[in-house]
């Protein structure tokens, strides 16, 4: 008897180890030569006493090539930028598609160079920046485009498995130097054919005049290609209250 369930254990433990095997992954892009994504990089407020404001991005992505090393030559063009503000009783509404806008503080002259004007930019199989984002003519300032990648983070050299975690330093380089944010990654394992991620983010404040933030989010990728499916993160608003939301999502063909 004693015999029969050290056997059985022994058997649980091997099935316990298969069943670990089977969830490490090596995550890294396989997008083909000529693939193509346009994402919209999206923010908006909501329930903040002070008023709201949305602006959304549209970016389209094409892979010129791929080396032997699976490095990614990509190019890059903003095709739409819109914005939208209702705060302390004052209104700006400027949408680059339009001729008539209410931005009085000339936002619009500020990125009208940026839009239809490509950019090109080379990656590795975990999206990291090789050769930074670079406009083809030289009538914008590219200090923005660093935000711009056919996926939002690079994913770990590693293999994983679920549960694994690791930190980034995912400060924007505009605010960087007094506003750093550190996230924290999670994978979440594989289901559905798509690849699950839980961020957790603190964006340090300022003194005196701003706490530290939390936010929170997810990003989903194709488990086969490791494109972009969507992706959302939250954060409490601490001046007004309220929330903000920042999402990428892509384009559906056929829509405007």
């Amino acid at each position: 008897m004693k015999n029969i369930s050290i056997l059985v254990t022994s058997l649980l433990m091997v099935v316990s180890c298969q069943k670990k095997e089977l969830q490490k992954e090596n995550l890294s892009l396989n997008l083909p030569k000529g693939f193509e994504q346009t994402l919209i990089y999206a923010s908006s407020t909501e329930g903040n006493s002070n008023g709201g404001m949305n602006d959304a991005t549209e970016v389209k992505y094409r892979v010129d090539s791929v080396d032997k090393n699976s490095n990614y030559y990509i190019t890059g063009e903003i095709m739409r930028m819109t914005f939208n503000q209702k705060m302390f009783g004052e209104e700006i509404h400027f949408d680059s598609r339009e001729t008539s806008n209410t931005d009085d503080d000339g936002m619009g002259e500020e990125f009208k160079p940026m839009i239809n004007n490509p950019f090109i930019f080379k990656i590795d199989k975990f999206g990291n920046i090789l050769e930074k984002q670079k406009f083809t003519k030289e009538a914008a300032d590219e200090s923005a485009l660093s935000q711009y990648n056919i996926i939002p983070f690079a994913f770990p050299r590693e293999t994983v498995e679920e549960g694994f975690t690791w930190n980034v330093d995912t400060s924007n380089p505009v605010i960087k130097s007094i506003m750093p944010v550190t996230s924290n990654f999670t994978y979440k394992g594989t289901k559905n054919n798509k690849v699950e991620f839980v961020i957790n983010s603190k964006m340090q404040g300022v003194e005196g005049i701003m706490k530290d933030t939390d936010i929170a989010g997810k990003y989903f990728f194709d488990s086969k290609t490791k494109a972009l499916i969507s992706a959302e993160r939250n954060m409490p608003v601490q001046i007004g209250g309220g929330t903000a939301t920042f999402s990428i999502t892509p384009k559906i063909e056929g829509f405007n």
